[in-house]
């Protein structure tokens, strides 16, 4: 028993759990959208819909379970994190990448309602973080934006005309029990991965002497943003780019609304002062740029290559000022 524990207390282990932690994070992350979406379509729920709820939260359902982990765990720094550090990826790293290798279209209706909500709750997050704590009442003003955001999702959906496709064949519906089933597997495997990612960061951390934030913005949020990264580039790929910025902008307010809403109602999330005074303005910076990027210029809407390389230098940039600014080897 003593070796047992002497192993899992070990450097090395602590790697190979965060390693572990985000294979599997993916790997279930990836079926519980597949699974969901033939649990949907069974039912005969609307494709739109589908897009806009189940495949934009289930690729950030990795995000939730290491929060919650985390702030279960003690480690608010890590769910702040994460969700900060991920957000910043979506934009920057994944449609950067996506955007160099096919330019991406962008509905109207991303410019006029969710990138307004995802600023107006980005701009909320930041205001309660200024003492540095974000408490239940705070989270539930950001569970009310995404309510707020569903609503008008679901508003929008009823008034899009149908598909009309007559000559397409008519899909074949999955076992229903299956599909249950491998949507209960696959929870439970994000939470195992979520409690390996959690464990393996933290004791690194600590391993090598830095904070809990950084390792959460870095490492963490890159790893629990795997899902939308292999979903874009797999779609950029395949020219499928029906779900592209929408569902990334609907990511976001997810990680921000219900992530850090949902978490904090379980618990008061205490924040490192970098968080706000260094890490939000890069996400406040993330939106700028990606507002500026999609404004329509003669009827076009539409984010190109060139685009693409800038979100994917001010990624580049934040990881440089961070450190320039000694962060990563300083703990706090």
């Amino acid at each position: 028993m003593d070796s047992i524990l002497n192993i899992l207390s070990s450097e090395p282990f602590f790697y190979v759990a965060l390693v572990a932690g985000i294979a599997l994070l993916v790997f279930a992350g990836d079926w519980v959208v597949k699974s969901s979406v033939w649990v949907a379509e069974y039912f005969n729920v609307s494709k739109l819909i589908i897009g806009v709820t189940i495949v934009s939260m289930g690729t950030s359902l990795p995000e939730l379970c290491v929060s919650l982990s985390a702030a279960l765990d003690g480690s608010a720094n890590i769910s702040i994190g994460n969700v900060v550090g991920s957000n910043i990826a979506n934009v920057c790293l994944i449609l950067g990448i996506t955007a160099i290798i096919i330019t991406l279209p962008i509905s109207r209706s991303v410019i006029r309602r969710d990138l307004m909500i995802l600023l107006a709750a980005t701009l909320l997050f930041a205001f309660a973080l200024i003492d540095s704590e974000i408490n239940m009442l705070e989270g539930i003003f950001l569970l009310l934006v995404m309510i707020l955001y569903m609503y008008l999702t679901f508003k929008s959906a009823k008034k899009e005309p149908p598909l009309e496709e007559p000559d397409a064949e008519p899909e074949k519906k999955h076992n229903i029990l299956l599909s249950f089933l491998i949507v209960i597997v696959s929870c439970a495997g994000l939470i195992a991965g979520s409690e390996l990612l959690v464990y393996g960061a933290e004791n690194i951390a600590r391993s090598i002497g830095v904070s809990d934030r950084v390792i959460a913005v870095t490492v963490v949020a890159i790893g629990t943003s795997l899902p939308e990264l292999t979903t874009s580039v797999v779609a950029a790929i395949k020219k499928e780019l029906d779900i592209s910025v929408g569902n990334i902008i609907g990511s976001n307010i997810f990680n921000i609304c219900m992530i850090i809403g949902l978490t904090s109602c379980v618990t008061p999330l205490e924040a490192e002062s970098n968080i706000l005074s260094f890490d939000v303005w890069f996400l406040l910076a993330s939106l700028l740029l990606l507002g500026i990027t999609i404004f329509p210029i003669k009827g076009r809407t539409e984010i190109v290559r060139i685009e693409g390389i800038m979100l994917l230098l001010l990624y580049i940039g934040y990881y440089v000022a961070m450190g320039l600014t000694g962060q990563f080897s300083s703990l706090g």
